[in-house]
């Protein structure tokens, strides 16, 4: 259910404005809001200074360049996470002391830096040794016929493979600058790709260079020291190179690891406290302020104010207060929080997706927590099913129960998993007929293969009960936003739809005549009612209603196809003449089905409730309950009952 909320304001002295703003950011239990003056007063007594004012540009400059410097500083290493003891430790040091503790990481950073810089190089050189060795094996049969010859250069080049001629101007300009004392060996190395190498007089390396220079290539360039060695003996020596380049390079990589292992724990616990540090003064320049006072508003669970003044008390001093503004509840900014039973919360999230209903409106949460497993259920209906849904969301807690997700999965699968069994046993269904071929399982409702009319009937009985359902809730939903025409618009809704239902079996005369005449007297009066209060809309959504009720024949559809599918497997398993060939074929067919089932079972049953049911009173707008919550908290600290909406798990 939603959480009551109170808008407060925490009036300090200015002087004292930081400590309580830590401590309010330690109890991680207040929504900021941008200060609104009271009533009665204005900016010249209570306002926003631009930017805060100088106080918080100097605190924002002087914590924005540390954490420039302790990102700079992550960049470089592979940080461990940190301990929550020494987060804690960082976030209690002062301004000064934290920015003193980073500012001691000063020869730490350029150790970092210059080991980084250090393997970049290497990295770099280690790459073009082997994108030349590349070159060379992919030219490796002409290599073998060109002279070892002292004396000689080479450079390699790479042209996509539509730009090949360029290879042959090269070759023309190369014997031309060299006098025709050059070689030029070129092959296909890739799909795209030509690979050139260049030999040359070493004295001409800079004229070759320069030759080569604007053009369209990509240049494969020979460290110094392998200038002049013989086009025959390369690939040995680069091979020698780059090996003793990446042995230096993992040399240097350790060397970082050892500083992250050494530093890590201690950068990830002051860029942690300096993060929530930066909040802080973010928060800070949107507080009221006049000559003497500061003022920070929000929203905060009207049950946790009591705490927060004691704690503000303690922590800060008497001159601090916590002024509740009961008046304003209900409006649109109005936060909103839930505070559920487990099973409940999981369902949190399914209703929060489309849209967060407003504060002070009721909660879907629990029909929705009701009606979409028994819709599950419904629609696949069959106990070796169900059964086996079971199995898996018990497997899948045990591999990954403590992941947030499967804390929202594992009600839902358990609800859905108990619904498939208890409507398979009502339906006589176990892996279709298997049951009642096998021990004789008979249906104690009726045959959803057989009954198709009564399941339809059941279908729509099901949409008449939850769309009046939704218009009751839309009715007390408009009472209490005072939209009284609203309000009675949907009491006419009802009353059509209530006469509609009592016109229908009066013609089927389950209900004698005279209910039927009344029932149309009902409906022309209620068509009154809701063209004077919504307008022409109102006949309109009368149809739309109608619409809505007959859409629940999915769930007849869907659980007909579910019964059809678990038949036709068990059909095809029998149509083989093998045993276990006939097992296999049918346990193909099932599982299609069951992953079918469940898919469209739960697809169908959440657009019921999205675009049937919660049109129908859902207030949407809400705005999402985020406290102002520390590292610490977040790293697993005291947590308030009341949780943002939506954040099932938590």
């Amino acid at each position: 259910m939603q959480v009551e909320m109170r808008r407060v304001d925490i009036v300090t002295p200015r002087v004292l404005a930081e400590p309580v703003l830590r401590s309010v950011h330690r109890a991680g239990v207040v929504h900021l809001a941008p200060f609104d003056p009271p009533a009665g007063t204005g900016a010249t007594i209570f306002g926003v200074e631009p930017g805060g004012g100088e106080d918080v540009a100097r605190l924002t400059n002087r914590f924005g360049a540390a954490m420039t410097r302790l990102t700079e500083l992550a960049t470089l290493l592979t940080l461990t996470t940190a301990s929550r003891t020494l987060v804690r430790a960082a976030w209690e040091y002062s301004d000064e002391r934290l920015l003193a503790e980073i500012d001691g990481l000063a020869s730490v950073s350029r150790e970092a830096a210059d080991r980084s810089a250090d393997l970049l190089r290497l990295r770099g050189e280690a790459d073009r040794l082997a994108g030349y060795r590349r070159i060379i094996e992919g030219l490796q049969r002409a290599i073998g016929h060109l002279p070892s010859i002292r004396g000689y250069g080479s450079t390699g080049v790479v042209v996509r493979s539509r730009y090949r001629d360029v290879i042959g101007l090269i070759r023309e300009e190369l014997e031309t600058l060299t006098k025709s004392r050059c070689e030029v060996v070129s092959a296909d190395i890739d799909v795209d790709k030509v690979a050139a190498v260049l030999i040359y007089p070493v004295r001409q390396t800079q004229e070759v260079r320069s030759m080569l220079g604007g053009r369209d290539l990509e240049d494969v360039t020979l460290p110094e020291s392998f200038v002049g060695v013989p086009f025959d003996e390369l690939v040995p020596r680069l091979d020698a190179e780059e090996v003793a380049i990446r042995r230096r390079a993992a040399g240097v990589e350790a060397e970082l690891a050892g500083i992250a292992a050494e530093y890590g724990p201690r950068i990830a616990s002051l860029r942690a406290a300096l993060g929530d540090r930066l909040a802080e003064v973010a928060a800070l320049a949107g507080a009221g302020v006049s000559d003497h006072l500061a003022i920070l508003g929000g929203w905060m669970p009207a049950e946790e104010v009591p705490a927060l003044r004691e704690r503000l008390v303690r922590e800060v001093g008497p001159e601090v207060l916590v002024v509740e503004r009961p008046g304003e509840v209900a409006g649109r900014g109005t936060p909103v929080a839930y505070v559920d039973r487990p099973i409940l919360r999981a369902f949190e999230p399914l209703v929060s997706f489309v849209a967060l209903p407003r504060y002070g409106t009721v909660d879907p949460t629990p029909v929705v927590a009701f009606a979409f497993p028994v819709f599950v259920g419904l629609m696949v209906g069959d106990i070796g099913y169900g059964l086996i849904l079971l199995a898996l969301a018990v497997v899948a807690r045990r591999l990954w129960g403590g992941r947030t997700v499967m804390q929202i999965v594992w009600p839902i699968a358990l609800l859905a998993g108990v619904s498939t069994v208890l409507f398979g046993i009502l339906f006589g269904e176990a892996f279709g007929d298997a049951g009642h071929v096998l021990v004789g399982l008979e249906p104690l409702w009726f045959d959803r293969a057989e009954a198709i009319l009564p399941f339809l009937i059941l279908a729509i009985s099901i949409g008449v009960a939850q769309i009046a359902a939704g218009l009751i809730l839309g009715v007390v939903n408009a009472t209490r936003l005072r939209h009284r025409r609203e309000a009675i618009g949907r009491v006419a809704l009802l009353v059509g739809l209530g006469a509609g239902v009592v016109g229908l079996a009066s013609l089927a005369e389950f209900l004698p005549a005279w209910s039927g005449q009344a029932a149309l007297v009902a409906l022309l009066l209620s068509l009154v009612a809701m063209t004077g209060t919504l307008g022409l809309a109102g006949p309109i959504e009368m149809m739309g209603i109608i619409g809505s009720v007959l859409s629940y024949a999915r769930l007849m559809a869907i659980g007909l196809a579910s019964v059809m599918l678990a038949l036709i497997a068990n059909r095809m398993g029998g149509l083989a003449e093998d045993v276990l060939i006939g097992f296999a074929i049918a346990a193909i067919f099932h599982v299609l089905a069951i992953v079918l089932g469940f898919f469209d079972a739960s697809v169908q049953g959440l657009r019921l409730q999205y675009v049937e049911f919660f049109s129908k009173f859902v207030e949407p707008g809400g705005t999402r309950y985020e406290p102002f919550v520390s590292v610490l908290d977040v790293r697993g600290g005291d947590r308030t009952p009341a949780r943002a909406a939506g954040a099932g798990g938590m």
